[in-house]
């Protein structure tokens, strides 16, 4: 997006492509970045707003963003003196001051208030009276000002000063009964912020006695009391606080600290709603892309107040900056329900899909939909018929997305199919959507379970057993959990011959999974899938035998694995017989687990050895992991285990398969001048790939150059056909020996690499040769060696006895 938009270089053409980018993208912040810039630079104030607005609708936007907005608006000719312009320009300073809570930006507001109430200009102080629609506005701002920032521990002190002297300042030039009811408002003003925790409780309560001394010198000690009394619970509270302060100093205000900060106020009853509200809003400040404190916030601010537009305020400010969120949307149509009903919640939704906010992932759609379920479900106006046309509608979005980012655990397909058969007649629907959930989900094993429950709940146990006969032929991600939840049905429901007919579908069906695994076993090769490990002899171990030698192995197996072990040797032994390791990948574990981790998520030292944790050059760890199964049954466990969730990773679980090698491949060079060199070539040819060597033959019209693999020489070859180098085009071919044929082989399938030493040409033998008599052995085939591996993985895993 970003390198299409700047090769425009007119605003024109910028306007040309600019309403289908916000159509698909309608969140994409450059988008509306260079369309301000453009417009800037053209002095367009009209068109430069409604950008801007534009921006405002989907985007957060910055307080430098807002500073330069409202800059704009006050260059313009007779700005401050025009209503219009001054009542637009106040609205910008309401929009930036809710859209993040900034002590900076409030006191930029309330300067630029001051500004206009002490201009010389009559025009502007009338203007600012019609705008702000009062006379004593200033003193107005400020009192917002302090509400809405006086719970900041730390940085609320200035502004209140603030406040307290423009009172102070009244006072001195009021009399009579005005200026009593300056002082008695003043006083209230500090008792109110002696009982608040701050930072500067001391001074304010320094300053307090000054103001009593002065004004209230009659009650002086009485009223020193009592804010005593209110000083001394502030100041407990301040050290709570400052500790919690530290804290967040020591981890540069990460939101882990805040939540422990939070958690500590709002286990103290006496603690107010706003602090907590100030402490959501400082995490913000640099946590404001998080999409979890954004929820987090906002269901505290639905139960803290009663008032539901508070939270609906606080989630569309969340979607402004987290807009992909589908915990947020799903809040959001919730809040809006709860606020002005159906209507509301609907344009919500609909805002949601039009402009594809979670179009890339099932799972945040899902939680969006089941929002949406909810509150269809919910409203009155809604009838059973109403409600399961919304489930399909729902299923047929969420179907039409990427099915990688499908939930492993169904919530959403849950939820649906749930609700449309709690309707009216609507269980025939429901088993539809099941239908086709799993149809289009047909490895998932969680969604043929549930169907299956579902049809033993709805429907009847023979439905239900028909599910898991058809799911069985599948090749689930994770069929011993099917096996597991038939066998429950047919134990709970079912009569013996059932079970029975069920144990014997799922006998062979593990049998069919064995192959599957015999057939990657062998596929993958034995140098990659598989080690032929010597049995070990039991041994005890002692401290000596462990510090003398610590590269020697040690035997962890019990005594009575030894024992059998032993009953079952033989010197003579057929190396099928000796146990083998089949090597398993491992991606998308946490980046905290170490080897030991991985051994314990694949059964213990038992049924895993040789653990590789993959590291990049820096020595960090990225997830991946090899790891060599010690059974059969080993490997089908650790393959069952794909696809399970642990710490929030999706931990995937495969048949490691080592990638071929690439081979070498020349490109000879000819056409090219004889004063040229092997460098001048080499430059051309490096773009394409990595150059191994180049070198030029005995008469020198031939250069061959040596590429790293196939691919590499197939671009070099392109890059240097044609080229012109000195005044020559050149001609280039890649060079069709064996080597070469070797190389595209690779490709399409493993092959073993052929020599690298140049192939000998064939010259007629001076005489005829004598035939031999004996012919020369010749290969085993690949199938019969594919046949021989088979029998030997039967007779290790199968128990079968290999067939003569």
């Amino acid at each position: 997006m970003e390198s299409e938009l700047d090769n425009l270089n007119s605003l024109g053409d910028f306007l040309k492509v600019l309403p289908e980018k916000l159509e698909q993208t309608p969140y994409d912040y450059t988008v509306y970045t260079q369309w301000i810039e453009l417009l800037r630079a053209g002095g367009d104030i009209d068109s430069l707003r409604t950008a801007r607005q534009c921006m405002y609708g989907y985007l957060a936007v910055t307080s430098d963003l807002f500073l330069e907005w409202i800059a704009d608006e006050e260059s313009l000719p007779q700005a401050l003196s025009d209503e219009s312009v001054l009542k637009h320009i106040i609205g910008l300073y309401e929009m930036a001051v809710r859209e993040r809570m900034s002590i900076i930006m409030w006191q930029r507001y309330v300067d630029f208030a001051a500004g206009l109430s002490n201009s010389r200009d009559e025009e502007i102080r009338a203007a600012a009276v019609a705008a702000f629609g009062r006379e004593d506005y200033v003193i107005a701002l400020l009192r917002q000002g302090v509400e809405a920032t006086g719970a900041h521990y730390l940085q609320s002190q200035a502004l209140w000063m603030q406040y307290c002297d423009y009172i102070l300042h009244q006072i001195n030039k009021a009399e009579g009964s005005q200026k009593d009811e300056l002082v008695e408002k003043l006083q209230s003003v500090f008792i109110e912020r002696l009982a608040q925790p701050h930072t500067g409780v001391d001074e304010t309560f320094t300053m307090y006695s000054e103001f009593t001394t002065r004004h209230n010198a009659a009650t002086y000690e009485q009223q020193m009391v009592d804010a005593n009394k209110i000083v001394s619970v502030t100041r407990g509270q301040s050290v709570q606080r400052n500790a919690f302060e530290d804290r967040l100093v020591e981890s540069e205000g990460s939101w882990a600290e805040y939540s422990r900060y939070i958690s500590g106020l709002a286990a103290d009853n006496t603690t107010q709603p706003a602090e907590i509200c100030m402490l959501y809003e400082r995490a913000l400040v640099t946590s404001c892309y998080s999409p979890e404190v954004w929820s987090e916030y906002s269901a505290y601010v639905a139960g803290a107040f009663d008032d539901t537009q508070v939270a609906l305020d606080v989630t569309y400010r969340g979607l402004r900056n987290c807009p992909w969120s589908g915990r947020l949307w799903a809040q959001c149509v919730r809040f809006a329900y709860a606020h002005e009903g159906y209507e509301l919640a609907s344009r919500v939704y609909a805002r949601a899909t039009d402009t594809h906010a979670v179009s890339y992932s099932m799972v945040e759609y899902g939680l969006l939909a089941v929002a949406w379920l909810a509150v269809t479900r919910a409203d009155p106006g809604c009838d059973d018929e109403m409600l399961l046309d919304t489930c399909d509608q729902c299923v047929d979005v969420a179907y039409k997305l990427d099915p990688s980012t499908a939930d492993p655990v169904l919530y959403f397909e849950r939820c649906c199919t749930s609700t449309a058969a709690n309707a009216k007649n609507g269980t025939e629907r429901a088993r539809k959507l099941w239908t086709r959930i799993c149809k289009a989900r047909r490895f998932c094993t969680e969604a043929w379970v549930l169907s299956a429950e579902f049809e033993a709940a709805h429907g009847s146990a023979q439905s239900a057993r028909s599910v898991f006969r058809h799911a069985a032929q599948r090749k689930l991600d994770n069929p011993e959990r099917l096996f597991d939840a038939w066998l429950a049905l047919e134990n709970t429901s079912g009569e013996l011959v059932d079970i029975d007919a069920a144990e014997r579908i799922i006998c062979e069906q593990r049998r069919v999974i064995l192959r599957r695994a015999e057939r990657a076993h062998t596929m993958a090769g034995p140098a990659q899938s598989e080690i032929v490990l010597p049995v070990k002899r039991q041994r005890s171990v002692t401290p000596e035998a462990t510090t003398a030698d610590q590269s020697t192995p040690v035997d962890h197996s019990t005594p009575a694995d030894s024992a059998q072990a032993q009953s079952t040797k033989s010197d003579s032994a057929h190396p099928a017989d000796q146990p083998r390791v089949t090597t398993v990948f491992i991606s998308s574990l946490p980046r905290t687990f170490t080897s030991a981790d991985v051994e314990a998520f694949l059964g213990g030292p038992t049924q895993a050895t040789n653990i590789s944790m993959q590291i990049d050059k820096a020595g960090e760890f990225h997830g991946r992991a090899t790891a060599s199964m010690q059974s059969a049954s080993a490997l089908i466990a650790a393959l069952d285990k794909n696809n399970t969730v642990v710490d929030g990773h999706h931990i995937s679980v495969h048949i490691y398969k080592q990638h071929a090698k690439p081979v070498e491949t020349t490109v000879a060079v000819r056409g090219f001048a004889a004063n040229a060199t092997i460098k001048q070539i080499a430059e051309i040819a490096k773009p394409a790939g990595t150059v191994v060597r180049v070198r030029r033959n005995q008469s020198g019209d031939t250069a061959f150059v040596v590429m790293h693999s196939y691919g590499d020489a197939v671009r070099a070859e392109a890059a240097l056909n044609g080229c012109v180098l000195d005044e020559c085009t050149l001609d280039a071919s890649i060079v069709k020996s064996g080597r070469a044929a070797t190389a595209k082989q690779k490709d399409a399938k493993e092959a073993s690499v052929t020599s690298l030493a140049p192939r000998k040409v064939a010259r007629r033998p001076a005489k005829k040769v004598g035939v031999l008599k004996t012919a020369p052995a010749q290969e085993p085939s690949s199938a019969s060696t594919e046949a021989k591996s088979n029998a030997e993985f039967r007779q290790l895993f199968l128990g079968s006895d290999p067939k003569p």
